[in-house]
């Protein structure tokens, strides 16, 4: 019996991957539950596990190439001999189908015509697709590297086989490429090979500067459809709040100087869990037909990652403590840098935090992620002011924001959510009870 291999949508949003590594070669025995190869997605790079057992008959898709879900990208086989060649070329068939309607450009038959896209300063996603020259490392080793450490290997010219992964597993961190371009140990050049050739840029000079067409990652093609769906669709609606924040800067201050770990955003986080248990028409998601509340303060906080933003949950927020908080924020943000987050990590939420406070900007709104129905943009703490007893005196000032499905929620839900959030973060000591 000859099975497909169909590429798998790895999240909710995934309508394409780029097959980052085999796992497998032709005339392997595959078990199910098998690691197979690693796909990147739109939102990270995840471990394919096989669900079928056989062996391998033939692969149909190479390493670095961007193909739509449910490609078929390899043949198992539980008959030895068996003959697969109509299995291939109905596979080819079914492969063409998917890939005429969203116009995919079809992948180079050489790796040397594999076209890397034009840039004017850090490599895209795309451009990591480009197949790296003839390895001289031992045959058969597998590279396992960081979305991010992989981009700026290609603008160092570092040769990720050449280089040890002090991560997980081995896996080559950012850190690693860096300390290998700055020794020299593993560039192209340093083993006489020929590094990748330079694309060429598309310019135009009509009236100003060079430009360059940047080609969309994965994840950048998926945030601009979803945003564009959320302003099209969700009748947004916005209320912001000043939150006088001295205590709120203070206990941070009396916390740094014990050597205790807690920002300001984690204290947010906490204080957003507590107001949610007490206003749920916000802590929910929009069905189209119902709104489904939720019992649980699922927090999303939104992470900046080369390719765009991602948004890892602080899951029951409601029921841990603001070091809890802190740590679990902390480390699921390495994560998310290092492109290592379970979809479970930041697949979900029923809220969502946006903090740009670390910019010193004033305020700003945020555009609601679906199906959820308020976001939170958190802007930096500000000395200004302020009027106490009929005086002008020295005060600081936190402007929050809240962003509203008003199909869902409506204008006195968002007030008495911010009046509640104030409270808690004005009297920020009860945070850590």
């Amino acid at each position: 019996m000859i099975t497909e291999l169909l590429l798998p949508a790895k999240s909710p949003t995934m309508t394409e991957g780029t097959l980052v590594a085999w796992k497998i070669k032709p005339g392997d025995q595959v078990a199910i539950g098998q690691v197979i190869a690693e796909i990147q997605t739109d939102k990270a790079v995840l471990e394919w596990e096989s669900s079928d057992a056989g062996r391998v008959a033939v692969l149909l898709a190479e390493a670095g190439q961007q193909l739509p879900v449910n490609a078929v990208v390899g043949l198992l086989t539980t008959k030895p001999g068996e003959d697969t060649t109509a299995a291939v070329a109905e596979a080819k068939a079914k492969n063409a189908a998917l890939a005429a309607p969203v116009a995919a450009p079809a992948p180079a038959a050489a790796p040397a015509a594999v076209p890397a896209p034009a840039l004017l300063s850090a490599p895209t996603a795309a451009a990591l697709s480009a197949p790296l020259p003839a390895p001289t490392a031992k045959p058969g080793k597998s590279v396992r590297a960081s979305p991010v450490a992989a981009k700026v290997a290609a603008a160092l010219a570092v040769d990720l086989r050449k280089v040890t992964g002090s991560g997980p597993d081995g896996r080559i961190l950012r850190r690693d490429v860096e300390a290998a371009a700055k020794d020299g140990s593993a560039s192209f050049a340093s083993a006489g090979a020929t590094a990748p050739p330079k694309p060429k840029l598309k310019l135009s000079r009509a009236d100003g500067p060079a430009q360059a067409d940047l080609p969309l990652s994965p994840m950048r093609s998926v945030i601009g459809k979803r945003l564009l769906e959320s302003t099209s669709t969700i009748p947004h609606f916005t209320v912001s709040e000043t939150i006088a924040a001295e205590r709120l800067a203070d206990l941070r201050e009396q916390l740094a100087a014990a050597d205790v770990k807690i920002t300001v955003n984690d204290l947010l986080v906490r204080a957003s869990a507590l107001a949610l248990r007490q206003h749920p028409k916000l802590n929910a998601a929009w069905l189209g037909n119902a709104i489904r509340q939720f019992d649980s303060a699922d927090i999303s906080v939104a992470v900046a990652i080369p390719d765009g933003l991602i948004t890892p949950i602080v899951a029951r927020a409601h029921t841990k403590t603001v070091r809890q908080i802190g740590d679990e924020v902390r480390a699921l943000a390495k994560k998310a840098q290092e492109g290592r987050l379970a979809p479970a990590e930041f697949q979900g939420g029923s809220f969502t935090i946006s903090n740009l406070g670390m910019f010193g900007i004033a305020a700003f709104t945020a555009i609601i992620n679906p199906p959820q129905v308020a976001i939170l943009a958190v802007a930096g703490i500000k000395d200004v002011p302020v009027v106490r007893a009929g005086a002008v005196v020295p005060g600081k000032q936190l402007t929050v924001t809240l962003s509203a499905d008003h199909r869902a929620v409506d204008g006195a839900d968002a007030a008495a959510f911010l009046k509640t959030l104030r409270e808690l973060l004005e009297a920020p000591a009860l945070l850590l009870i």
